[in-house]
């Protein structure tokens, strides 16, 4: 499989011409929750919640909210016996999330608040009412509430069951975004865009436990507050237990609302002590046959969970957050919606219909998706770093492509990262729709971080696909794992050059394998 010039300009040219610009309508949440208060006092709405869920792909809601990022920082000790990934040590990984989101979301239901996504171990979810920009006061203080209830919750949890313990940080920032959805109806993609969240997710980003609140948010809450880095004191987090939290028509305070999400989750929790009436909470894994286009999460439970070595790859838009902060300023939000979808869908496309991987999810403007080569027995390694290589190429390629077709996006960039190993997929958490896709191991937590200390032209791997390459890869990244400017040409020039995997010379400009400037440090995995 390889990438085809113009096989993916035509590719492009139809995804702008399935979401164009000017179709795009762009509403306010006050307007789009009247809508929804409407149809549920009618009978319209099936689901039993005002969130915002599956916008159209013509449509964009902007919100002020109030967003949260809640950290599982011990989750990444987990996926590991003694220093090695095995079968066990993931059927303990996934049942650590399973078990953490289950609980979650029975929280975020009792609170009314919206869960966006899970993604590992992290959680993002907003506080959108009360609306109104002079309601901010009243969501970050729901939001902080929840935080305490959440954080005291994992305590609780961990305390009853000791496997699943963990501490927990948590990020909490406030301010306008757009959110879409550029998912499918079986596989929803809720994005919010804009600094809001992603502000919450550097906060939340770190060893150190606690509740950390941005500049914003201190100062929403007290104008003269100073500017502090540091955690909320525990007395004022314990304090927010005791705050009123109006929610499903009622008020009760945030501890009352924890009390009551928790024995929810007992309740479900002793629903997996019997098989007959959860058989879906038993992970068992499997091999599968590649390529990996064709998995469909719904199919794959606990019960009928993948676990095989494989390649990950993140590749990661530089530079979109500013650019959407700046079109939420300058009313130019429905041509950023459009050429994130644009962008979103080719990325995925490159991944599948060029090289047979497999898109998990979108992370906000980045892309997680999975590759492997191999048969139904064994994934061949080396081949299958080798397809990821010229995977990113033609991610770049189509990426350029991207910026040549659509307006106003010439100053950003595109950050890759690779690495490989074994990797459990599987949907978990709530049944059906509500449930999270997921490939969870070191690999994907090591592609992340490598996509993170690139710039806007660079793909790097990691340590472990580093050592199972081809030579000829190991050569054109160089000792530091990085290269420059690797579109697709250069990638498949540099792979084909020789029929067997030892040592290539060939060298190709403006593509050069470097430590990055100022080389910067690897996150926590």
């Amino acid at each position: 499989m390889a990438w085809n010039q113009e096989r993916a300009a035509l590719r492009i040219q139809r995804f702008k011409e399935t979401v164009p610009q000017g179709e795009i309508v762009v509403e306010d949440f006050a307007r789009y929750l009247g809508e929804r208060r409407v149809l549920k006092a009618s009978g319209g709405l099936t689901e039993d919640k005002l969130a915002i869920l599956r916008v159209p792909r013509n449509r964009a809601i902007t919100t002020h909210g109030v967003h949260i990022y809640a950290n599982l920082i011990d989750f990444n000790g987990v996926l590991e016996d003694a220093g090695v990934e095995t079968e066990a040590s993931h059927r303990r990984a996934l049942e650590f999330l399973h078990t953490h989101y289950s609980a979650c979301d029975s929280l975020i239901d009792e609170f009314e608040i919206q869960r966006v996504d899970f993604h590992g171990s992290r959680l993002h979810a907003v506080v959108l009412t009360p609306e109104g920009r002079e309601n901010e006061p009243e969501r970050i203080r729901k939001a902080i509430s929840f935080a305490a209830a959440f954080r005291q919750m994992v305590e609780r949890l961990g305390n009853d069951f000791p496997e699943f313990q963990t501490a927990v940080r948590v990020g909490i920032d406030s301010g306008p975004a757009v959110a879409i959805d550029s998912g499918k109806r079986d596989e929803p993609d809720p994005l919010f865009i804009g600094s809001p969240a992603n502000h919450a997710a550097k906060l939340a980003d770190g060893d150190e436990e606690g509740i950390f609140l941005s500049n914003r948010v201190q100062h929403a809450r007290d104008q003269n507050a100073p500017t502090s880095f540091t955690a909320l004191a525990k007395a004022v987090e314990t304090g927010f237990l005791q705050e009123g939290v109006s929610a499903r028509g009622q008020t009760f305070d945030a501890d009352t609302r924890l009390a009551k999400a928790y024995i929810d989750f007992e309740a479900q929790m002793k629903r997996r002590e019997y098989p007959e009436q959860a058989s879906d909470a038993a992970f068992r894994f499997h091999h599968k046959e590649p390529p990996l286009k064709d998995i469909v999460f719904a199919e794959h439970p606990p019960s009928n969970a993948i676990r095989m070595p494989l390649a990950s790859i993140f590749a990661d838009i530089e530079g979109f957050t500013a650019y959407v902060d700046h079109a939420i300023q300058t009313g130019n939000v429905a041509e950023a919606v459009a050429n994130l979808h644009v962008l979103r869908a080719e990325m995925a496309a490159v991944l599948r219909e060029d090289f047979g991987g497999r898109k998990v999810r979108f992370v906000g403007d980045c892309v997680h998706g999975l590759l492997a080569e191999g048969n139904s027995r064994e994934t061949n390694a080396m081949d299958s770093v080798r397809a990821s290589v010229n995977a990113a190429g033609g991610i770049r390629s189509s990426f350029d492509l991207c910026k040549m077709a659509l307006p106003g996006i010439a100053g950003l960039g595109l950050a890759i990262g690779i690495d490989f190993g074994p990797t459990p997929i599987c949907r978990i958490g709530l049944r059906g729709a509500a449930s999270v896709r997921t490939a969870t191991s070191r690999a994907t937590c090591v592609s992340e971080n490598e996509q993170r200390r690139c710039t806007g032209t660079e793909t790097a791997i990691g340590e472990k696909a580093y050592a199972v390459a081809p030579a000829v890869v190991r050569q054109i990244f160089g000792s530091e794992r990085v290269i420059s400017n690797m579109d697709y040409d250069a990638s498949a020039m540099l792979l084909g050059t020789m029929a067997s995997p030892y040592v290539s010379s060939v060298q190709a400009e403006p593509m050069r394998a470097h430590a990055p400037e100022p080389m910067r440090a690897h996150a926590k995995l």
